[in-house]
């Protein structure tokens, strides 16, 4: 059936409650039960999958989720009809094979593992639960919460996976294995409970979207944490934790298990701080370049949210500086040929880009922009690039590995636009361009994330980083990660892990330091941290920080064979047989080094898996019927566009579900082109399957939906010589009687109106917005010029109507201040504006 929205009909899934799915077949995940601990900036996820098979032949169950990117899955087990299994990490490959030939075999078994294109995105398998039998799955990960802004930090628990949009397929691809559904009440049971112990006092838990249970204990230094209500899979689950001292350091040393191989083992020391910057002046010059996703997964609130940062963005750059629009979707096209500067030529065309544009260019082709941006010379070091998207691409390390080559000219930030979006999208390109990331949900305010991100970006970038430790004689350490980013930004936060050599324990030691040292302007700048090296009765006998370690060391190294990976897809007809054998070889090497420290490490990585076998059990019988667990997805245009291929097979009247299921042997296919191989000409036959992989995909019909590609010019300028600005703003905007007064739209409107110097100019719509009259403006009882009483009222009208939401623009605020400055003003400008708002603001 259809459901009538006011803007357009859009199914509805009615069938997706209770124990069966849209497609009519039962459910085996009858719940799910994720227990979160949180102690100062880590946290630690458990979460049960409890199966029943309430059929008459054994069944093999599927679940396709997602994960905060960065995650450390470090433990997989199971209770099977009363037995215990635990299970082990295995190349990939082998894994795969160890799962096949077990349930081939009659035995009940299970595979985790990593999907091959996006590291935020898991597929749990069970197969050969037999008939009337339950099982429960326990995952158990680990991962460190970043912080906001105002020094909240922010535990996500993703909810809502959107297919991702595909290159090579030419088209949006679901996730293997998944079911996707519209939200709604899920066919299994869902229960969060979480505890948040700080280091210091804990003033708040909270969500934005859910009402909470939160009981304090031990002197406000433990919360208890449930939730208040249903929790609806419309949305990812956000918590926020403000403690009392938000930016203190956090040192953690954690001792290894001697019984363990590799990092286990060890002795290890985690060090996480916000190095103190912020005293810095802002930059007056730099270059700015905005890349705008505008696929057709921006529709609705995505795309008003892009415009609505990007007219901050444009409002509040420097005055000296160079800057540049880039639109993207299926094609890419650029405001300017070049990043040009500053002017109110310049701007004028911005903002009719910022007016007119709409989610109308098609697929998510993002490594093109991101190429033609990175490879064009840079005006002004650094360059500082602003990514908005909704993160709906999949196989994104191709674009990440291009950043890291760029990454000691360019900053990348970014601003993950919506739920379900690609963690390891947005995560990954600041991770490799040394900068900041923020999310926004599809409802929330944008403009605090945006200017959060354009001060840091405003601010000198700390370069030629140098960190040295001195710690108590006899002690030594290597340093993990071993490599320094390039830059730091400021707001940035810096983690360290070290291994130590020869602490000993229950002894008492001296004081230890950390320095980090760099130039910023060409300045000198030292930051030291002092701590002492100290047994932490309290850590976690699961290993936090051995994991996280670990999964940094992965990290770190499938970002090298990206980047090999990326060079040998880019020169290979360009290089030598000889160079082209050095690379081919070095990212064999770098795999096997992967799967080794997974393997020590016991966390899975994009070439490992883990997988068990229930040894112990009875060999089951009957034929092996596969069932997907559904997941949620808020990707309107996926839903859509399935609903309009499937209508044939489903009918009118039918419910709407996006399956991508594959049976085992056509999984083994899939994943053939990740196995390591052993010899140079076995990796090129290998090289070669690649290409093959998404034609595979659509031959079975794994939930590929094309998306229409409107044609859009490579990169060629954009030409508005025939619009004027004010055309634009008359077609677009309401007459001022439909704007309230404190709502964000007039906010942003009178922020439009101000000129690129800093004032604002006459006119009947800001007058309007002011409720000034023109005799006001004409009355020199406080100042005779027009212009410079009227930028005195709208800086005093901001600060009375949206004083609660001043850092949102308090750049505007101060580029009008520089600009009266320059005026020659007989009284202080503080002054003025007290009287403009005693005599003028009345309403």
């Amino acid at each position: 059936m259809l459901v009538d929205t006011g803007k357009e009909s859009v199914p509805q899934l009615s069938k997706c409650c209770g124990l069966t799915a849209p497609n009519g077949m039962t459910v085996p995940l009858k719940s799910i039960e994720v227990e979160v601990n949180i102690k100062g900036y880590l946290a630690e996820v458990v979460t049960k999958l409890q199966y029943t098979n309430a059929e008459e032949n054994p069944i093999e169950a599927l679940f396709t989720f997602p994960v905060d990117d960065g995650s450390a899955v470090y433990q997989f087990e199971a209770d099977i009809d009363g037995r215990h299994i635990e299970a082990e990490v295995q190349e990939r490959e082998q894994a795969i094979l160890t799962y096949k030939d077990a349930v081939d075999n009659g035995m009940t078994a299970m595979l985790l593992k990593e999907d091959t294109t996006s590291s935020d995105t898991f597929q749990c398998t069970l197969g050969n639960l037999p008939p009337g039998k339950d099982a429960v799955l326990k995952m158990s990960l680990v991962n460190e919460l970043p912080q906001e802004a105002d020094g909240k930090l922010r535990f996500t628990l993703p909810t809502v996976l959107n297919p991702r949009y595909s290159p090579d397929a030419g088209g949006s691809v679901a996730a293997e294995g998944s079911t996707y559904v519209q939200p709604c009440a899920m066919p299994y049971k869902f229960k969060l409970m979480a505890s948040v112990e700080g280091y210091h006092k804990i003033k708040a838990v909270t969500s934005d979207k859910l009402s909470l249970k939160v009981e304090m204990e031990r002197e406000e230094k433990l919360a208890k944490v449930s939730l208040g209500e249903e929790f609806k899979f419309d949305h990812d689950l956000t918590l926020y934790i403000e403690y009392s001292e938000p930016f203190q350091p956090q040192v953690v040393f954690e001792n290894g298990d001697k019984d363990s191989e590799g990092l286990l083992k060890e002795d290890l020391l985690m060090v996480s701080f916000h190095p103190d910057l912020k005293q810095v002046s802002m930059s007056n010059s730099g270059e700015y370049i905005f890349i705008i996703d505008r696929s057709g997964s921006m529709n609705g609130d995505r795309i008003k949210n892009a415009k609505e940062a990007l007219l901050l963005f444009l409002k509040s750059l420097p005055p000296s500086c160079h800057f540049n629009v880039v639109s993207f979707g299926s094609e890419f096209s650029c405001l300017f040929d070049r990043s040009e500067p500053y002017t109110e030529k310049s701007l004028k065309k911005a903002l009719i880009l910022q007016k007119t544009m709409e989610a109308d260019m098609g697929g998510t082709e993002m490594y093109k922009p991101l190429e033609h941006v990175l490879k064009a010379k840079v005006k002004k070091q650094p360059r500082n690039v602003f990514l908005l998207t909704d993160g709906d691409v999949g196989n994104s390390e191709h674009g990440i590995s291009l950043i890291k080559s760029h990454c000691s000219t360019t900053r990348v930030f970014a601003l993950g636009i919506g739920e379900g979006l690609s963690t390891s999208l947005v995560k990954g390109v600041v991770r490799a361009g040394n900068g900041l990331a923020e999310f926004i949900a599809d409802d929330a305010r944008i403009q605090p994330k945006v200017v959060s991100l354009l001060k840091c970006a405003m601010q000198p970038a700390v370069t030629n980083l140098e960190v040295t430790w001195d710690l108590p004689p006899g002690v030594s350490l290597v340093s993990i990660p071993t490599e320094l980013p390039a830059m730091l930004t400021v707001g940035q936060r810096l983690t360290f892990f070290a291994l130590l050599k020869g602490v000993e324990m229950n002894t008492v030691y001296a004081p230890s330091t950390l320095s980090l040292k760099g130039l910023q302007n060409n300045n000198p700048i030292t930051f030291t941290l002092t701590f002492t090296l100290s047994d932490d009765k309290k850590v976690s006998k699961s290993a936090p920080v051995n994991c996280l370690a670990t999964k940094v060391q992965i990290k770190q190294l499938q970002d090298a064979e990206a980047a090999v990976q990326e060079e040998i897809e880019t020169d290979c007809q360009l290089q030598s047989d000889n160079t082209n054998q050095i690379n081919y070889l070095c990212i064999l090497r770098l795999r096997r080094q992967i799967v080794d420290v997974s393997r020590h490490g016991n966390i899975i990585s994009k070439f490992t898996s883990f997988v068990a076998v229930d040894t112990e059990g009875e060999k089951v019988q009957g034929k092996l019927e596969p069932r997907s667990c559904p997941i949620p997805t808020v990707s309107e245009e996926f839903v859509k566009g399935f609903n309009e291929s499937q209508s044939a097979e489903y009918g009118s009247g039918g419910t709407l579900v996006a399956t991508a299921m594959c049976s085992a042997a056509t999984l083994m296919a899939i994943e053939s082109d990740l196995k390591l191989r052993c010899s140079l000409i076995d990796y090129l036959r290998n090289t070669s399957k690649q290409k093959k992989s998404s034609s595979l995909l659509k031959r079975l019909g794994c939930g590929l939906l094309k998306r229409s590609k409107k044609q859009a010019s490579s990169s060629a300028p954009m030409d508005f010589s025939d619009k004027s600005l004010d055309a634009v703003m008359a077609d677009k905007t309401s007459s001022n009687s439909d704007v309230a007064v404190g709502s964000d739209q007039m906010m942003l409107e009178v922020i439009t109106l101000q000129e690129l110097a800093g004032n604002w100019t006459v006119s009947s719509r800001l007058t309007g917005f002011l409720k000034i009259s023109n005799e006001q403006l004409k009355s020199k009882e406080i100042i005779a010029d027009g212009t410079v009483l009227l930028t005195l009222a709208v800086i005093a009208w901001l600060r009375k109507h949206y004083g609660h939401r001043q850092d949102e623009w308090e750049i505007i605020e101060t580029k009008a201040v520089m600009w009266l400055g320059q005026q020659g003003l007989q009284r202080p400008v503080e002054e003025l504006i007290t009287l403009v708002t005693e005599k003028m603001l009345t309403a």
